[in-house]
């Protein structure tokens, strides 16, 4: 089976990823989901690296990988995707995913929808029973456009302003790479985007050189694509595009 190398988002971890990392387990390929530099961790460690820490530290792990004659797959949700395409750009891998990829960002008119439905859903629950409102029930039965607006809220309250500036300054320097992209190459987007405007998905399609590219959109899914609604049909999906290339012949 194949080798698969998934990259997180910005502020993010493997748990961003998880669902789609155990689903290309349970089918028997070998999965890695690094932590990029800096992330998974406190404010204080966002501080200590930049954009160049993130994409070594992605690297570092790809050419491991390929110094074991293991064939990769390269996939990055978020900003993962752009330094996906980074490796993909620059050094010999089977194919290319890219999740929720920011080019141009950020799409306030789903945002504000998101936090409007976010809003309705809590009103709605506190009416139908207000007791439990505030208990363990509710926030297991959440709207997904709620939990959404929590992960958000939390990360702007950890999330320093130098790795803000180091997250712009990495869009800017891995966007020209798309460019050099040959590679069988998949775009997967949510219709309800809310981070990372839909046009960003368009863009990467038609700046990719590759013979072989797909895009597809979601209709149920934001920008938490692996954790949405849809996360089962981003699985298939994927699932589908590696064995297409090479997934079932790779030795891992």
């Amino acid at each position: 089976m194949s080798c698969c190398l998934i990259l997180h988002g910005f502020t993010g971890s493997s748990h961003e990823v998880e669902p789609l990392a155990n689903y290309l387990r349970s089918l028997g390929h070998e999965v890695h989901t690094p932590t990029l530099a800096g992330h998974g961790g406190t404010r204080k460690d966002m501080k200590q690296f930049g954009w160049q820490d993130w994409v070594q530290s992605a690297e570092e792990v790809l050419l491991r990988l390929l110094s074991q004659g293991k064939r990769v797959h390269v996939m990055g949700f978020s900003m993962g995707g752009l330094i996906a395409a980074h490796l993909a750009a620059k050094y010999p891998v089977r194919s290319l995913t890219m999740l929720s990829s920011p080019i141009y960002y950020v799409n306030r008119r789903q945002l504000v929808r998101t936090v409007a439905e976010a809003v309705q859903h809590r009103v709605k629950a506190f009416r139908d029973n207000p007791r439990i409102f505030r208990g363990k029930a509710h926030e297991d039965g959440g709207d997904p456009g709620a939990k959404d607006i929590q992960r958000y809220a939390m990360r702007i309250r950890i999330t320093p302003l130098k790795a803000i500036l180091n997250f712009q300054k990495l869009v800017r320097a891995l966007k020209p790479d798309l460019k050099r992209v040959e590679v069988p190459t998949m775009i997967i987007q949510g219709e309800k985007e809310d981070l990372v405007q839909t046009r960003s998905a368009w863009y990467i399609y038609n700046a990719v050189r590759s013979k072989e590219k797909k895009i597809h959109f979601l209709g149920d899914s934001r920008h938490m694509i692996c954790l949405g609604r849809d996360q089962a049909e981003v699985c298939r999906l994927v699932a589908d595009f590696i064995t297409g290339h090479g997934g079932k012949d790779d030795e891992s």
